[in-house]
């Protein structure tokens, strides 16, 4: 073969280089905040892709660690970086034979180099791979107990195990000597902590409910030992799945929590968070996410609370309107952006007053910041209290005019609520910034000129479900006729709150057709359970925009 056609036989420097490799690998790393997304009900991410992209980035990462020994540290550090649980780490560490059965602690007193030549390969190797260790996230799968997933053998020294561990997600174990174990690994460096405490064991297996007195005031014990190693804890989220006594959380509010941003109590519907709980929540300096249950009766927390909170979600536990209310009117924040506002309740007989009043403290307290509310409110209307329009009671959130995400859910026996043609003009003219819009209620169906006012006034909607629609025969015609003059709106989604049962759809394809005019860019979908007419509407909708897909590819050629 000629000389000028001969393959290199040594490889470009390049590749030798940690550094280099080390930056190519970090493209396929998972980011830090898919530590967040976790639902420990089903003990996964709670979306699929998330899943899917950091298994496949686990998987290339570690046909990249087999390639050769060039690859393999960089490749290797940042597969350690992220791990599901300590299993498989504890495992290597119980396995790797040593060199001396004197503790490392006694042996090796000097840096970490000094201590790793005191160990076998196997040892040395399953520290350094512990040292690499950024984020737990958490069992995908109860393949064996914590006891086991815990275990750590005697030479092992607890404090520099995970130097660089930052999120930790644990779950309580049975075993509490397992739990203070572990406990006792976590580093000061730790800024983000997720403790969940599962539902009581069945069978004969020892309890983990939190319902337990002797589990309650381990459970107390055991979040202050995580919390006070962590002195710069910025995330704290709770997530109890059992039954919770009002004063298990009362220690927490005692621990030095002065640089917490983010805090979350998940717990069961028929417990909340303690009295005493809110009041230390709200003199925190740097709390700018809030998530719980209030209490029966929300305490007064001091006229400055909650000074720089940007998200608050509040499950109002069937709380009283007023209650909620004079809650809100007690931050004192300016940045208020988020505020989630569930199953809320109001059985007196003025229940238009008190959801004025609610939107009258909304406007006055965060119309300059206020950009996302979600509102739901359940239970049944008082007999005597008066129907009033949806808009004339929530009037005051139409000069919130910067609002951009809107979510209203009634329940259909609040029959004091009603709502009317108007409703979406109205609330198009108010908020002309907004790009998700849910009308989540029972009320006047909507005719395809409501519809294109919305177009009009609301530029950048992308995410649209209203109550019902109306398409008789006298509305939209001449909405085709105009259709060359129409501006193409950027819609993606659009669904109907009652799935069609209270619309009039005499002529499927009629709609479709107006709604392909207003909206080509929807990409639709078949409701489940929906009226016969609306599924045929969506299926025909879906015909054209494949057809106006096919004859725009051909006209592309």
């Amino acid at each position: 073969m000629d000389a000028a056609f001969s393959l290199p036989t040594m490889p470009h420097p390049a590749l030798s280089c940690y550094d280099i490799l080390f930056a190519v690998f970090q493209h396929l790393e998972s980011p830090e905040e898919t530590w967040y997304d976790y639902d420990p009900t089903i003990q996964e991410s709670s979306a699929w892709h998330i899943r899917h992209a950091a298994a496949e980035n686990r998987r290339t990462l570690a046909s990249c660690a087999q390639v050769c020994r060039a690859f393999f540290q960089p490749a290797v550090a940042l597969l350690w970086r992220d791990v599901d649980d300590t299993s498989q780490l504890f495992d290597l560490l119980r396995a790797a034979p040593l060199c001396s059965a004197e503790p490392i602690a006694g042996r090796c007193a000097g840096d970490e180099k000094g201590k790793l030549a005191c160990l076998s390969n196997q040892a040395a190797r399953a520290l350094q791979y512990a040292w690499h260790v950024r984020a737990i996230h958490g069992p995908r799968k109860q393949v064996r107990s914590h006891r086991d997933q815990s275990r750590l053998p005697a030479w092992v020294q607890m404090q520099p195990l995970f130097p660089q561990l930052r999120y930790l997600r644990w779950t309580m174990s049975a075993s509490h000597r397992t739990n203070c174990d572990f406990a006792e690994l976590v580093p000061s460096s730790l800024h983000g902590l997720h403790l969940v405490f599962p539902r009581q064991t069945q069978g004969n297996g020892p309890s983990t409910a939190v319902s337990d007195r002797p589990c309650q005031d381990f459970a107390r014990k055991l979040t202050s030992e995580f919390v006070l190693k962590a002195r710069s804890l910025r995330y704290l989220r709770i997530t109890v799945l059992d039954k919770m006594h009002e004063s298990w959380l009362d220690s927490v509010s005692g621990l030095p929590l002065g640089q917490l941003e983010t805090f979350d109590l998940e717990s069961p519907p028929e417990a909340s968070a303690p009295l005493s709980f809110l009041r230390p929540l709200a003199a925190l300096q740097y709390l700018r996410h809030l998530g719980l249950r209030l209490p029966g009766s929300v305490p007064a927390v001091g006229a400055d609370a909650f000074p720089s909170l940007c998200t608050l979600m509040l499950d109002a536990n069937l709380v009283q309107l007023r209650a909620i209310s004079a809650f809100l009117s007690t931050i004192s924040s300016h940045s208020l952006e988020s505020l989630t506002l569930l199953n809320c309740q109001s059985t007196s007989a003025a229940i238009n007053f008190e959801m004025h009043e609610l939107a009258d403290i909304l406007r006055r307290r965060f119309s300059g910041s206020l950009r996302r509310l979600v509102l739901n409110l359940l239970g049944t209307s008082h007999p005597q209290a008066e129907p009033q329009s949806l808009t004339k009671t929530l009037e005051p959130l139409l000069d919130v005019h910067a609002m951009s995400d809107l979510t209203l859910s009634l329940s259909r026996d609040v029959h004091a609520l009603t709502s009317s043609k108007e409703d979406l003009r109205k609330m198009a003219k108010a908020w002309p910034k907004v790009t998700r819009l849910h009308l989540s209620y029972g009320g006047a169906a909507l005719s395809v000129h409501d519809l294109e006012y919305l177009a009009h006034h609301c530029a950048s909607l992308t995410d649209l479900i209203i109550p019902a629609i109306d398409a008789s025969v006298s509305q939209g015609e001449d909405v085709l006729l105009r259709r060359q003059y129409l501006p193409r709106h950027g819609l993606r989604f659009l669904s109907l709150h009652d799935g069609g049962t209270c619309s009039t759809i005499p002529n499927p394809g009629r709609l479709a057709r107006w709604l392909d005019t207003l909206f080509p860019k929807v990409d639709w979908r078949c409701p489940r359970g929906g009226s016969e007419p609306w599924q045929d509407t969506v299926e025909e909708l879906v015909q054209l925009r494949i057809a106006r897909l096919i004859h725009g590819n051909v006209s592309n050629l």
